[in-house]
């Protein structure tokens, strides 16, 4: 531990030599592969239920949205402001008892209002490098649909789970602009809450006739990793 707290030391120790104070807010697109195994086993179910669907259900794996931020530095002192949309929709279809053909959506929604802190390892005026972890504010939402495949478009999604929770984004990203100020900053991390989310009325909603069967609690922990590009406006602090 001391070893590591020294090496970090060293960090902010050499970047403070060379960086200066920047800016930037800007927006763009978010991608995430994010997994939880009481989600999973929500869709599992939902699956091996019905021997009669032609399309099951794939696991809600992949989440995108829009993401939008604005920070800058002092220094080697590094900070960050920002919300990020993200969701997934995962469909199955089928013909059911009754002769109908029947589609079911599950869509889960994963939103972060979030504070950055971190480390300036050096910039320039057209590039940034900085490393940090984000502490959020997480909104995980499951929502769900049915109907035929013909009028899914147009039915309305229940919420069948909300849940606040604090989530932390251990992160590096990297800003490259032009010399008038217009950049692209692109931001790889891993999510995590120590939080976990219970789904068994989610498990109740979609499989109501075999959750009586099922364990409860159902609960997981949406985590994994996502990248965010995003288009800045950038300058220095001098």
């Amino acid at each position: 531990m001391h070893k590591i707290c020294f090496f970090f030391m060293l960090i902010t120790l050499g970047s403070a030599c060379y960086s200066q104070g920047f800016y930037y807010a800007g927006g763009g697109y978010n991608a995430a592969f994010l997994k939880s195994e009481g989600l999973d086993y929500v869709i599992n179910r939902y699956n091996e239920t019905r021997p009669y669907l032609d399309e099951t259900m794939p696991s809600p794996h992949f989440y995108d949205g829009l993401t939008f931020h604005f920070g800058g530095a002092a220094n080697a002192f590094f900070w960050d402001f920002g919300f990020t949309y993200r969701s997934c929709v995962v469909s199955a279809t089928g013909v059911d008892a009754s002769g109908t053909e029947q589609q079911r959506d599950v869509k889960n929604k994963w939103n972060t209002f979030d504070v950055g802190l971190g480390v300036n390892l050096g910039n320039s005026d057209t590039k940034a490098l900085m490393i940090g972890i984000n502490t959020g504010l997480n909104s995980e939402k499951s929502l769900t649909r049915a109907d035929t495949p013909e009028d899914i478009g147009v039915a309305n999604f229940a919420k069948v789970n909300s849940q606040f929770k604090i989530g932390f984004e251990p992160f590096v990203q990297f800003i490259v602009a032009t010399e008038n100020g217009l950049g692209i900053l692109f931001k790889p991390y891993y999510s995590w809450s120590p939080i976990k989310t219970d789904y068994i009325e989610l498990n109740a909603y979609i499989n109501q006739y075999t959750y009586i069967n099922d364990p409860s609690p159902i609960e997981g922990v949406l985590k994994g990793f996502g990248l965010s590009i995003m288009l800045v406006g950038y300058g220095e602090d001098n």
